[in-house]
């Protein structure tokens, strides 16, 4: 589980927006340390902040990963089209 607790990686995002512009993210996955892709799908998001004033958006969510519920943080940059996760709480 140690190979993805680093912070602040590329992902490769699948989300939903809807006709306001309202971004949901659904199912996500990147690399680990090891070169083997990782999948991690969406159950719950806890928070956003999608302020059009900012950079990106900023979403708290929970989501099952090796077996375990954690609480995760991703961005998305509104001006580079990319996301990240940026963290994941032990």
């Amino acid at each position: 589980m140690e190979s993805i607790l680093c912070v602040d990686i590329p992902v490769q995002m699948i989300s939903c927006t809807d006709t306001d512009g309202k971004i949901t993210p659904m199912r996500f996955r990147f690399r680990d340390k090891n070169g083997e892709i990782v999948t991690i799908t969406i159950d719950r998001i806890l928070s956003e902040d999608q302020d059009r004033n900012r950079v990106g958006a900023h979403f708290s969510c929970s989501a099952q990963i090796y077996g375990s519920r954690k609480t995760l943080q991703l961005r998305y940059n509104y001006f580079a089209h990319e996301w990240r996760l940026s963290r994941l709480e032990i």
